[in-house]
């Protein structure tokens, strides 16, 4: 995170998300699909990371998914100063996702094979991400950061992959 960012974030931080401020039912709708690409991101990579074998890439697999961790708190905080609770991912989704996993790993458990899953599955989230930010009009400065943040993250995510191809 820049000091740029953490200074916005500073200052939001402290902000209650209110009618006054933002579109709540447009915040609340943003917020539930941030939190389907996070959850779904954090089990897909759990149900990967007892393929892999390369202690390096087990590391880095594990650091996400901390920082999944991390962002799921977030949003569990900013979702109860709205009063709701956020959709997660679909459990069919989670499922077949992982099932599709799974299969593929049967297969092929190399180091190139896993950068590919992980690839893909990063870049259905970024574009996720995009979408979720062009759309995001009117919803509270919080969320729209927060939104960018993990972009920022997993956009990192996809080009530390890349390096395994």
């Amino acid at each position: 995170m820049t000091t740029t960012d953490s200074k916005k974030a500073a200052q939001t931080a402290d902000t209650p998300i209110t009618e006054n401020n933002c579109d709540v039912d447009k915040t609340r709708q943003n917020m539930s699909d941030l939190y389907k690409n996070v959850t779904m991101a954090q089990s897909c990579i759990k149900t990967l990371l007892p393929y892999v074998e390369r202690q390096e890439v087990t590391k880095t697999l594990h650091k996400q998914v901390e920082q999944y961790d991390h962002y799921v708190e977030e949003l569990d905080e900013m979702c109860e100063q709205l009063g709701f609770d956020p959709t997660p991912a679909p459990k069919f989704a989670l499922s077949m996702a992982n099932m599709g996993i799974k299969a593929k790993m049967m297969t092929d458990k190399s180091i190139t094979h896993v950068a590919k899953i992980m690839l893909q599955g990063t870049l259905n989230g970024i574009i996720d991400l995009y979408r979720l930010i062009r759309e995001g009009t009117d919803i509270h400065p919080q969320v729209a950061l927060l939104q960018k943040q993990i972009l920022r993250f997993e956009e990192g995510c996809f080009e530390s992959f890349k390096s395994y191809l």
